[in-house]
């Protein structure tokens, strides 16, 4: 599984006409599609520290996400597009809804 550690961004409106029309709450899974560039997208969970109850469009938020499709075939596939700083865009199907920065990762 690869786990990330990255600073995302959901649009808002006025950054991009394909953004989400509502906040997301994190009481649900949150599990969108990351595409870490070359239209190589896996499902990611992402999960929010406990204090935060939504992830607000426009605002920046710290927070982990959790690859378990990203397996050893998968890794190595990507493995040179996953580096500290590299951005990464957040999806829902062919929706760019937001997009983040790599800060840590780890492949265990």
């Amino acid at each position: 599984m690869l786990i990330l550690i990255a600073d995302i961004y959901f649009y808002t409106i006025e950054d991009n006409a394909q953004a989400l029309k509502h906040e997301l709450s994190t009481e649900v899974i949150l599990r969108p599609a990351i595409n870490f560039g070359n239209d190589l997208l896996f499902s990611g969970t992402i999960i929010a520290d406990s204090t935060t109850n939504s992830l607000i469009r426009g605002k920046w938020y710290n927070v982990a996400i959790e690859m378990p499709t990203v397996e050893n075939e998968g890794y190595n596939c990507i493995k040179h597009l996953v580096n500290v700083d590299a951005e990464i865009k957040i999806q829902l199907a062919s929706r760019i809804i937001g997009y983040g920065r790599i800060n840590d990762f780890a492949f265990e």
